[in-house]
């Protein structure tokens, strides 16, 4: 999608959009986002394609229209079998990498690369302003037998007491 966003809903009704053009019956994405770790992403394509959303899978199975998805829960781990389609969001370990061959490098660069235009969908949030946190001051190593200077430091520096 020829789009430049930061608004987690835009990007998921283009995605959606997406999906629902094609009829796909299989969506993936990951845990969360490398850029805002949003992880909402997954849960609002399901919600615009109307189908099941299953987040967090370690291992993903499909026979037919059904899908076994096993995610990590406290404890142990969840089976959950669904019916396509479905929308499910990865952790690390359910794609295996590889690299890839020559031949495969070489082919890819002869094939064509689909970019949509965006659908004409409203941006729901903006940033407003954005600033990196107050350096942080030094630190001040105060010996283990020096107890009153650590709780003067606490009191009139840290302000923790």
């Amino acid at each position: 999608v020829n789009a430049d966003n930061a608004d987690s809903f835009y990007i998921a009704s283009q995605i959606a959009q997406i999906a629902k053009d094609g009829a796909y019956d299989l969506v993936f994405t990951g845990k969360e986002t490398i850029d805002y770790n949003g992880s909402s992403i997954g849960g609002m394509i399901a919600e615009l394609i109307d189908a099941p959303y299953i987040s967090l899978a370690t291992k993903f199975e499909l026979e037919g229209s059904t899908a076994s998805v096993t995610r990590e829960i406290e404890g142990g781990e969840e089976v959950n079998e669904v019916a396509l389609p479905l929308v499910v969001s990865c952790q690390k370990g359910v794609a295996e990498q590889r690299i890839p061959n020559m031949r495969g490098i070489m082919a890819a660069r002869t094939k064509p690369l689909k970019v949509v235009e965006p659908a004409a969908i409203d941006t729901l949030t903006t940033i407003a302003s954005y600033e990196l946190p107050p350096a942080k001051a030094g630190v001040k190593l105060v010996a283990a037998d020096n107890v009153a200077e650590l709780v003067r430091l606490l009191h009139e520096e840290a302000k923790a007491i």
